[in-house]
Parts: C-alpha cells; sequence; structure tokens
C-alpha cells in the first residue's frame, strides 16, 4: 500500500474543511455537521491540523491549529471525563510539537480539572447524570482514552495524583468493565453516597451483554497506553487479551460492524477499526508480539482501499458510526475516526510513536 499516498489524500480532506467556521463531528449526507464549543470532539479536528503540520511542516496547519486551540481552551474546567479526548490531541500534541508553553500550561489545568472527577469510593473519573430526577455517577469504557492527558501530565510534572488517579481508574476498569470473555461493558451508573453500581449498559451498543466495537477499541488502545506509563503487567496483558477478542470477531475485511453481536451485521464502524489499528500499532510495539502489527496493517489497508471517502464529501473515512440505536451518524464520516487513521498512517511511516 502506497501510506504516503494515502496521507496525501487525507491531507486533502484537511484543506476541504480549513474554511469552516465551527468544530466538525460528523457528516450527514458527505457534508460536516459542526458544534460550536467542540462537543466531545474538537480536539480531533485540531489533532488533524497537528498532523498535517508535523507531515507537510506547512506553517498555516500550525497557524490554523492556533486559532482552534484558542476558541477551546475555556473548556479546560469543565466537569466531564471527555477531557482527554478534548485537550490531547488539540493541546498536548501541539505542545510536543512546538515546546509552546502555553499549551503545556492549558493541558496541565485541564489534566487537573480531569483528576478532581474521581470518586474515591467508586474508585472511577465519573461525570453526574439525571436519571428519573435522581443524581448518579456515570462512568463509561471510553474514559479508558481520556486517561493519556493524565499519563502525560504524570510525565510532565512527576505529580503522583495524575498517576494515583489513572491508575486506579484502569484497576477498576478491569474489574467492573471486562467480562470474562474479554469483551466490554459500555457504561456503569452508580450511586454517588455509597458508590454502589446502579446498573450496567450498553448504551450506543446492540444490548447490554453484546459487545459495542469502539468500546472495544478504546479499551485495547487505553490500556496499551497505561501500561507505557505504569508499566504494570496486568495493563499489558489486560490489552493484549482485549485486542485478540477484537481481532477474533473481525469480519473478513478488518473491519468491524458496529456491534460484534448485531445479528443483522448490517452497519459497519470504520471509526472503531482506525482506533484499534493505531492501538494495535502501539501494543505491538509493547508486547513485542508482531501480530498485532499484522492485523493493523490489514486494517488499514481495508480501510485505505474500501472506506476512503470520495472527493465531493468532507472527512477522510466513510462509513462510520456514531450512535446506532439513536440514529445519529450511522454510516457516516466522524472526525474522531478520521484523526485515528491518520495517526495510524503516520505510526506506519514512522512519523510517529
Amino acid at each position: 500500500m502506497d501510506w504516503k499516498n494515502i496521507l496525501s489524500y487525507a491531507i486533502k480532506k484537511v484543506d476541504r474543511s480549513i474554511k469552516l467556521t465551527d468544530f466538525p463531528h460528523i457528516t450527514k449526507n458527505g457534508k460536516w455537521v459542526t458544534t460550536k464549543d467542540g462537543y466531545w470532539t474538537g480536539g480531533f479536528w485540531i489533532g488533524l491540523l497537528w498532523l498535517a503540520y508535523k507531515i507537510t511542516n506547512n506553517q498555516k496547519y500550525k497557524k490554523m491549529a492556533y486559532s482552534w486551540v484558542k476558541r477551546l481552551e475555556g473548556r479546560r474546567f469543565d466537569k466531564t471525563f471527555d477531557l482527554g479526548f478534548l485537550f490531547y490531541p488539540s493541546f498536548v500534541l501541539g505542545y510536543k510539537l512546538t515546546d509552546d508553553e502555553y499549551l503545556r500550561r492549558v493541558s496541565l489545568d485541564a489534566a487537573k480539572t480531569l483528576s478532581t472527577l474521581f470518586h474515591k469510593k467508586f474508585k472511577f473519573i465519573y461525570c453526574v447524570i439525571d436519571i428519573d430526577g435522581r443524581k448518579v455517577g456515570r462512568t463509561i469504557i471510553d474514559v479508558m482514552m481520556n486517561l493519556p492527558l493524565l499519563w502525560w501530565a504524570f510525565e510532565e510534572t512527576n505529580n503522583n495524583i495524575y498517576y494515583d488517579v489513572a491508575y486506579a481508574h484502569s484497576i477498576q476498569t478491569i474489574k467492573e468493565f471486562i467480562r470474562e470473555d474479554r469483551s466490554t461493558i459500555h457504561v456503569i451508573d452508580f450511586d454517588l453516597d455509597t458508590g454502589n453500581i446502579i446498573r450496567k449498559i450498553t448504551v450506543q451498543g446492540y444490548s447490554n451483554e453484546s459487545c459495542w466495537s469502539r468500546g472495544q477499541a478504546w479499551a485495547i488502545y487505553g490500556f496499551a497506553l497505561a501500561y507505557k506509563t505504569a508499566k504494570d503487567s496486568i495493563f499489558l496483558e489486560t490489552a493484549e487479551k482485549l485486542a485478540d477478542y477484537f481481532i477474533k470477531y473481525l469480519p473478513e475485511d478488518y473491519v468491524p460492524y458496529w456491534d460484534f453481536n448485531d445479528p443483522k451485521k448490517s452497519v459497519k464502524d470504520s471509526s472503531a477499526a482506525a482506533i484499534a489499528s493505531s492501538g494495535l500499532l502501539t501494543l505491538s510495539n509493547l508486547s513485542q508480539q508482531e501480530k498485532f502489527k499484522e492485523i493493523a496493517v490489514r486494517i488499514l489497508n481495508s480501510l485505505s482501499k474500501n472506506y476512503l471517502a470520495n472527493e465531493n464529501e468532507d472527512g477522510i473515512l466513510k462509513h462510520g458510526c456514531f450512535h446506532k440505536p439513536a440514529g445519529i451518524g450511522v454510516d457516516e464520516c466522524l472526525i474522531w475516526g478520521d484523526y485515528y487513521f491518520m495517526e495510524a498512517l503516520m505510526k506506519i511511516r514512522g512519523e510517529l510513536e
């Protein structure tokens, strides 16, 4: 596969979206649906600009990235477990490329906020939601891929609070989110006072007992990165077992359906494939198991051959699935799928770790 040409095509798609006035989120009929505040996905658009800058060294991407981070910085104090999605690919990646103290400072503010969302009894990072008039805590499998903001903050400052929160959340995720067969649960709601679990559900998957493929991908990548910093073998073993499950249930073209247990097998999620491919490349380097890299390459080959959006569509990867049960972003381009696809391509070419 000519990865250089695929990356060039991806950058053309970034150029296509560069004049947007709000954050691209998902497409509808091939055109971006945007959000003014970035929702939980604004960081990925900025991340694409930083990746384009790293590949090309073209200052226009750097200039655009700075204009967008200024719009996002005010959200560093939001009480949401999505702070990693918002601030790692935008501010942390930008800091790694520029050494700009402003980007570092805002990243650390966001990490500090995220660290305060830790429930001492339940041992999870969480948000507060309302269920029938009752305030409860909620945590989701996606949080594993928000933890890189905390792992980075620990390495940057040597402040143990970031490490301790990320480590405890990861351990508790193994205990409560991962089933015996190494599939994952999506959502856990719990009592804010006692920390007792109210329910375990899969909101964006097929059923509460099923395995939502993007959640599995978040977990693979998240545990690989947990091991990278913490060096606890339980995290590596967990990432490997999660990956084995993901690989076992991949269809012939290596791009998963939105849920591994959907009997109709009619809707793919290219974003789950992109996330998993990037995570598997990292896992392969950490575990030194070549099979994970081989599968990552097969996924990227399939995405590159059969899942690239056409020139008249705004996004990079088509056939993504945001929220099937709600009918939102089904068979569309998704900004996070585009980001992780480009990230994985750069890893293959040795341009990112």
